[in-house]
Parts: C-alpha cells; structure tokens; sequence
C-alpha cells in the first residue's frame, strides 16, 4: 500500500504514519509540500477543512498511482467560549472516497486572537510568548499550554484515525 501526504511538516507526517501503522502495519510513505489554498492561519473550521481537503488532493495528483492521500491542516474558529484551536485530516483513496476527522478542540487567550485577525500564526505568537522556537514543528500550540502534556502529534493522529473510519469500516459505509 502507498500513502502520500500533502505536508513535509514532521508533526503531521508522523501522525498520518502512527495511524495507517495502527490499521495496516507497513506501507510506502512519501510526502511533499503543497498549497492548501487557504490562509497560513485558517480562521475557521469551514477553512481548515478545505485547506486538509486541497493538501490531500494536491498529493494525490503529484503522487499518481498512490492508494490514499492524507492532508492536514491546523487553525482556529470562533466560538460562544472564545476562539479555539482546530485541525481536520481529509484522506482520500485512488478511487475518489473521502474521510475527514477532526481532532481535539482548545480555548486559546483572549489577547491572542486580535493578533490571529492581524495575520499571524499562532505558532509565531507562541512562540514569542512563551520564549520557545518551532511549535509548529514540535508539540504545537497545544504541547506548550499543556506543558508538554499533550503534543500536536497526537491531535493529528487521532484526527487521521477518524478520517480513516470510513475506510476501515467499509461494509457500514456502502449501506
């Protein structure tokens, strides 16, 4: 089996590969970078699920031959609480099926979202806030206000394990 990933971000790509190992043992994984189409900073879940969806499908068309791609992206919506956290995996196989999951959900400060409106990421403004470097490419937004706790890898793997449902449950699928 091969799996291709629209990211070349190490936190996704090991995310997508813990879970399909989880469901399949070993495959072929490849990866690139690719456009989401969206913002750097999705500002709501409708946006980051497109930005998941355009990676999985920008993969799978530089990947030909691939059995499914994977695209995952990170952002944030605005709730009745504040704004939080999101991030989807869209998967995608050679024959056109499609499963998206999401991962889980987190109020971020209040001040922060006035710069999130500027155009920052929010991996920058934690960064800088918090005195640490790459959250992005490390434990995320998420790992450094749970003090290591949680890690941005495992939103996205369970993310990719919900997307995977409908592959691995193929017979309640087709009813």
């Amino acid at each position: 089996m091969k799996v291709c990933v629209g990211s070349k971000n190490p936190v996704k790509i090991n995310a997508v590969r813990r879970a399909f190992e989880d469901y399949f043992g070993k495959f072929e994984l490849s990866y690139s970078e690719v456009e989401s189409g969206v913002a750097a900073m999705p500002m709501s879940a409708e946006e980051t699920v497109a930005g998941a969806k355009n990676r999985a499908l920008r993969a799978l068309e530089k990947f030909k031959g691939y059995d499914y791609a994977v695209g995952a992206e990170g952002g944030v919506e605005k709730t009745q609480f504040g704004m939080m956290v999101c991030n989807y995996v869209v998967i995608m196989d050679k024959y056109g099926k499609v499963g998206v999951g999401g991962g889980t959900e987190f109020i971020i400060p209040k001040y922060m979202e006035a710069r999130l409106a500027k155009g920052e990421e929010l991996s920058e403004i934690i960064d800088e806030l918090m005195g640490i470097e790459g959250t992005k490419y490390s434990g995320g937004a998420i790992g450094a206000l749970t003090k290591g706790m949680v890690g941005r890898d495992e939103t996205f793997r369970i993310a990719t394990h919900f997307a995977l449902i409908p592959f691995v449950n193929a017979e309640l699928f087709r009813k």
